[in-house]
Formats: C-alpha cells, structure tokens, sequence
C-alpha cells in the first residue's frame, strides 16, 4: 500500500472516523492496533501516517524509529500527528519522540475535517515525489552501471589482444601491463609495476636495456630493443620492445605506450640463417605492419601529434569519435583544430608546458569539436616522446569521451535539487496560503460587525470614531493577507492601469517604517508618467522587497532613492519588446554585488545574508512580477557604490483607476429570501446580520448537503449566498448541483481566497473575504436587478442551521 496511509489511533474512535472520512475521499487507508502492528504495517509499504499523538509510547517505538533511521537517501516518510491539544508544555521525552518521526506535521484536536485532508493529500502528494526522485536515481544510477560495463568491456577488448601491451608514467614507472604480458612470463599480476619489470629480462640484457630506456627518457626519443625475456617456461625468448612517447602541444612527454613483440623465431633463424637477411627484414616488416595495424585498430581513441602539434598519426576509433571517415581529412593538422577555444587555450597556456617540463599528464579535461560541430566532453591522457638529443619527437594521446557520464550526473544534480527546490515552494505556499484563508474567515465577521455598528450608532460621533479606527485596522489586515496570498502565489496578477506615483505616497510611511532612520529616503517621480499596467498589490510588494533588499546592503545607513519616469524603448533592448514603459528604480549607496553574486541574485532562494535573515525570495519575486506583466527587471551593481535596481512596467492605455473607496450602502432594490451556506459560524451569523440588517429575510445552512436538503424539501429562496471553501461538499460542488436543479436560481460565491479554483464557473458573481456591508448590499442588488415587489421592511427573525 506504498499509496496509503497508516492510521494508529488506539483509543476511542478516532480512527474509525479518520478511516471513514479519508475512505470518503477516495484516500486508501488501514488502520493499525498498536504500535508493535503499526511498525510491521510501516516496513510493509506505505504512503504516509496518520498518528494520534498519544499512541507513540510503549513497546514497538524502537522499532518505528529504526525503520525511520534506516530509509534509504530519497526517502523521508511523511506523518501526520493529531496533537494531544494540551495547553501545557510538552515533556522533553514527548518533543524527542516527536523530533524521530523526522518529518512530521502537527494538527492540533479538536480538528477540522478539511484540515486533515489538507495535510493527509500534502503527505501523500509530498511522498509521491519522493517515489518519483527514487525512479530518478535508479535510472541515473542505471546508467552508471551502464558506463562502469562499458569500461570493463573495453579492459576486456585490451586483455584479448594477443600482444604484450605496456604504459608508463613520463618518468618511465610502468603502471600498466595487459593479460598477455602475464600469461607470456608467468608473473603474478602487479608484480612487475614500477621498475621490477626489468627483473624478467635475461641478467645479460638488463643493463643494456636498463640504460637504453633511461637514455629514452632523458630524450623523448622513441624506446626499441630486443632483449631476451623469461618465458613462464622458465627459458628465454628474444622480444623486441618498443615504445612511442605521447606529448601535448606543449612538446612534454605525457605518457609512453609500448608493446613486446615475441622475436624469438625470428632472432633464432637470423642467427642461423644470417644469409637470408632480407627474408628476415620482411618478417620483421611484416610484424611491424602488424603492430601498426593493431594501433589503428585498437578499441581505444589515439592520436599522435609531432613537436610541430600537427596530428601524425590517429587510430580508427578515434576517427570513428570524432566523425571522419579518412585519416587524409586529419593527418597534418593542428591538434588545437580539434578542441573548442577554451580548451585550445589552456593546452597552449597550460597542458603543454606541463607535458614540456613532465613528459606526461593524465586525465585531464577537454572539450573536443566533432566534425558535426558537436562539442564532445573527454579526458585526454598524453605522453612525450623525445630524441636522444633531447628534442620533441612526438606525443602520443588516449581521448576517453564522458559526455554521457556528465550529463548524467549533472541529471541527478539537477533533479535532487529541483526536488529540494519544489518542497520549499510547497511548504511555504501551504503555510502562507491557509494562514491566509483563515484570517480573511476571522476578519469578515469583525468587518461587517462594524459596519453594522456605524449604521446603528451614526449620531455617536465618539463611536463613528472608535469604530472608523477599527474598520481601517481591518482593512489594513486585509491587506496585509492578500500580500500574503501573493507570496504563496495563490492567486494571479490582477494588472490595472496604476498610476505608480500616487502608488508610491500611499506606502511612502511603509517604506521608511521599514527602514528605519538611518537611512534617508527620496522619492522622485519624473516627467509625467502614464500609468502602468500591473498589480497593485503584487508592485507593493516587490518595491518594498527592493527596500529592505537596499536596507540590508546598507548597514551603517546611506541614501535609498526611488525614481519613477517614463521610458520609450525603440529599436529593441534585452527582453523588452518596443513600447512606452513605467521604470521604477530603487538605488542604493550599500556594499553593492560582485559580477558572481549579481548573475545569480535572481535565483530562487539564493541569498547573500546569513540564516533567519531572509528568504531569498525578494528579487526573484520581483524578477517574476516584472516578467508576467510584460516588462523586465534589470539589475546593475558594483561593490563599494551600491546597487540599481529598476523594474520595467509597460504603460497602460487607458486612464488610472481610481484607489478603491468603499460606496455607501445603496438600499436593496427589494426584500429577498436569501439561503446562507457557510461552515464557519461567526462567519455566516455575521453574514446573516448584514443581510439581516439590508431587509432580507435569512435562512442558514452549515453545509452545501444541508443547503441541498432544504431546497428540495421545499423551502423558497430568491438567492443563495455560498462560501468555497467547505468540508464534504465545496461551493463550486454545490453551485453545479444548484445549476442543474434549478438552473434560474441566483448565486453569489464569498471566498476567503483572492481567486477560487478553476472548477466555478465564470459567470458566477464572487466576494472576496473580508467584504463590507456595502460590498455585499451591491452584489444581491445586481443579482435581484428587476421591479421591486414590496417595499423594503425589516426581516423577520432568521431560521438557524441546524449543526
């Protein structure tokens, strides 16, 4: 049940009725007796858990925290705990056995059934990535695999060849030797490394060889000689060993590769047969070609450039890499031809003295270009031949290609840091965006509490005051959550033509609050700008994100400078399309950015300031408003001066709305019979009262299956006012159900969110959370639009919901 939930809520009902309701939901769930049964349900599978608090005591919670230990690197299980609901601090051993679930959710009973299934679904879905980020990784590890098995075939390929194949280090240390060498003198593997190979030669030979080799060293000049080598027989057979520096454009020796080539029938019939010395050489020739033949053929990509860095020589694999079909297309030259310019640039400047001065370098990274003109990612592997008078004679390369293994790793980055990424996104909007919802539910009934309050007391000029005092703090929390709800992105832009410089009076108190007094603010707007289409709200915002952005650069205090003028861009300018714009730019006179931290400013999450100090949110807030309205942000800084930063808006066509102001109540155009559907009681009763208070009769209903149930036992309504967001059935549900039983019923939508969910039609009339009596008196007017049919009277009592 990898896509269920777990239930351990051993007392009382709780989870039964956590079964059922989730089971509702279409919500997989099993239910565990104890915690002994819930740890061996949590190694079985599971999707998340739903833990009653008080249950996580007793035998089997080692076992729960062991399993949690334990999960493998993707996994981090998710539970949901219904809290004890004790005003008390909680024991330290309480919190310890809280802090092992690692990560959990705390709800505190009583609950709300909306607020389990909110944070069960965020479980569910937040464990459903961490399912997608194991497919990730097992397919990036997959591929690994596959790499590593591509290696071993090519070590196979190499240990097949039926000729004793060598490599050294530029200083002659031999660190490679193929099977063949093993099986031909019966030495033990690795045995040889270093300068023990020496030890198999015939003690006649070895000085002469010894010092030929050093000699090859000392020169760069190619290594060739025949010597008598033991044979795992125990007797000696003639060999002729050779081998070929490898260098970089830099003329070093990088590495030498060289073969033995058993002579010994060869050698044996020169001796005997010292007449026929030119069918010799023809057999000589012969294994020569042989030796070519294997160099071109060999599984491996080589290359052989001349003291010049003109290519000498390539093998077919590395023709085959880099997309030719004919040596004659790159024999002559230059090996630089061959890389991108930055690579070209650091072998100049950097390999080929190395290669100069070592004789060898491994493994070092280069950028080839195909003959597609495909950049190819390679480790280059290069050796230095020299001549015995110390000249360059050749160097000789090894190109392995790791493009596949750098994609595939930068992959795996990149989807382990997108999941990183999209589990802030998410925390941060459920956080913001419920705290939210439910402040604009507490602030509707104080703000129609006050507007009744004005209307009763008019003629109290201390109560208007009073009250006017409340009513502004009210609208000002309203505010406040739909900054909110813009943060989270719970809503969309909402563009008007804005007139930004009385934009900028109205939060002018907001921005030096925010600053504080040792930094000086001035505010110029120049010409006569037009107004800009953009959301109000959301410019708020990002023009006091740039503030405080500006207030942090600036810790001993400066000058903070906003300047508003209109911009015409002709001709074409970055992301700016051409057009009159709005520029708005907030300067500073702080420590300013260097070119690093300015490219990346605009990241997400990315932040200069220390931990608690700020979200990294601010400029790519303001980064995104800029975009989604037409316009861009651009930034420009420089450290020790200060920092520019202006937003470009496009300029609207039309005039600028007028700030909204609240209408007097314009009386109801008649007395209507209204159905009021709202879960939450303060909410609806002070709903009621407003309508109430207009003349409309109110009949109240605490969900949309009541609401339902009521209208088809015949009660009559003009009009029905219903709240979104509800437990078992929502509003959008509801009207549907409305629209096609009674499909000329009026319905007016309040919701707590700026904008509902895609599932209301577009048609339906919405209020947005906290509204004013005047707000809701207009609404029903255009929805009751028509001939009055009795005068306005006041309304009887209401008919309650029956909870």
């Amino acid at each position: 049940m990898d896509d269920g939930v777990l239930i351990l809520a051993p007392r009382g009902r709780d989870a039964a009725v956590a079964a059922d309701l989730l089971r509702r939901h279409d919500i997989r769930c099993a239910t565990c007796d104890d915690l002994p049964a819930f740890a061996r349900s949590l190694a079985s599978g599971a999707g998340a858990a739903l833990v009653a608090e008080e249950a996580l005591v007793g035998e089997g919670l080692d076992a729960v925290t062991a399993w949690l230990a334990d999960q493998p690197a993707w996994s981090d299980f998710p539970f949901v705990v219904l809290a004890n609901g004790q005003t008390r601090m909680r024991s330290a051993r309480a919190n310890a056995t809280l802090d092992a679930l690692r990560n959990a959710v705390l709800l505190e009973r009583p609950l709300h059934a909306e607020a389990m299934l909110r944070a069960v679904r965020s479980a569910l879905g937040a464990r459903g990535r961490q399912y997608e980020a194991r497919t990730r990784i097992d397919a990036l590890r997959a591929s690994e695999a596959g790499f590593r098995a591509s290696e071993a075939r090519f070590h196979a390929i190499t240990d097949s060849v039926d000729q004793m194949i060598w490599s050294t280090r530029p200083d002659g240390h031999h660190d490679f030797f193929n099977r063949r060498w093993y099986e031909f003198t019966g030495t033990p593997p690795g045995s040889t490394d270093g300068q023990e190979w020496n030890g198999v030669f015939h003690p006649d030979d070895q000085d002469r060889s010894r010092g030929r080799w050093r000699r090859c060293l000392e020169t760069g000049e190619p290594y060739e000689i025949e010597y008598r080598l033991r044979h795992h027989s125990g007797a000696y057979r003639w060999v002729l060993g050779r081998a070929q520096p490898v260098r970089d454009e830099g003329g070093r020796i990088t590495r030498w590769y060289g073969t033995c080539t058993d002579i010994d029938d060869q050698v044996r019939a020169r001796e005997t047969l010292a007449r026929s010395r030119e069918g010799l050489e023809a057999a000589v020739a012969e294994r020569t070609a042989e030796l070519a033949d294997l160099y071109a053929k060999t599984p491996v990509a080589l290359h052989s450039v001349g003291p010049d860095k003109r290519l000498l020589s390539v093998s077919d694999r590395w023709l085959a890499f880099m997309g030719y079909g004919d040596r004659r297309d790159v024999i002559g030259r230059e090996i630089m031809a061959f890389m991108t310019p930055e690579s070209a640039r650091i072998h100049v400047e950097r390999d080929w003295p190395d290669l100069l001065r070592t004789g060898s370098f491994d493994d070092r990274p280069y950028r080839f270009v195909k003959r597609s003109g495909e950049e190819a990612d390679v480790l280059l592997s290069v050796r230095l031949a020299r001549d015995a008078a110390g000249g360059v004679v050749r160097t000789m390369a090894s190109v392995v290609d790791i493009t596949d293994r750098l994609r595939a790793e930068a992959a795996r980055d990149e989807a382990e840091e997108a999941l990183r990424q999209s589990q802030k996104l998410e925390t941060i909007g459920q956080l913001t965006g419920g705290v939210s919802h439910d402040f604009n539910n507490l602030l509707t009934p104080i703000v129609g509490s006050l507007d009744l309050l004005r209307r009763r007391h008019g003629d109290d000029e201390k109560s208007q005051r009073l009250i006017g005092g409340a009513l502004q703090a009210a609208e000002r929390a309203a505010t406040l959550t739909q900054r909110l709800l813009s943060f989270s992105r719970r809503q969309t832009l909402q563009p008007r033509a804005v007139d930004v410089g009385a934009l900028m009076e109205g939060i002018f108190e907001l921005v030096i609050r925010s600053l504080g007094p040792t930094i000086r603010v001035a505010v110029a707007v120049e010409g006569d700008p037009p107004p800009a289409l953009v959301d109000p709200n959301q410019l708020e915002l990002a023009i006091l994100n740039l503030a405080v952005n500006a207030r942090d650069a600036m810790p001993d205090g400066g000058v903070l400078a906003i300047e508003v003028a209109p911009v015409l861009v002709a001709g074409g300018r970055g992301d700016l399309a051409d057009g009159s714009y709005v520029r708005v730019a907030v300067v500073d006179t702080g420590v300013g950015m260097d070119p690093v931290t300015l490219k990346r400013c605009v990241e997400p999450f990315y932040s200069t300031k220390g931990v608690g100090k700020g979200t990294g949110l601010g400029l790519s807030m303001a980064h995104g408003l800029a975009a989604q309205s037409g316009g861009a942000l651009a930034l420009s800084s420089k450290p020790g001066v200060g920092t520019r930063a202006e937003l470009f808006l496009p300029a609207a066509s039309g005039e600028a709305e007028a700030p909204h102001t609240h209408a007097a109540i314009v009386p109801a155009v008649r007395r209507a019979s209204v159905l009021l559907v709202d879960d939450e009681e303060l909410v609806r009763s002070g709903t009621a009262d407003m309508l109430s208070d207009l003349g409309h009769n109110v009949v109240e209903s605490a969900s949309g299956a009541q609401a339902l149930a009521m209208l088809r036992g015949g009660i009559e309504v003009d009009l029905v006012v219903t709240d979104y967001l509800m437990p078992g059935m929502t509003g959008a549900a509801l009207i549907r159900e409305l629209r096609e039983l009674w499909p000329r019923l009026p319905v007016l939508l309040i919701t707590g969110f700026a904008n509902t969910a895609a599932d209301v039609p577009g048609d339906v009339p919405k209020l947005a959370k906290p509204f004013r009596q005047a707000d809701l008196s207009a609404r029903i007017n255009d929805l009751l639009a028509g001939p009055s049919e009795a005068p306005i009277e006041r309304a009887p009592p209401r008919l309650r919901a029956v909870e």
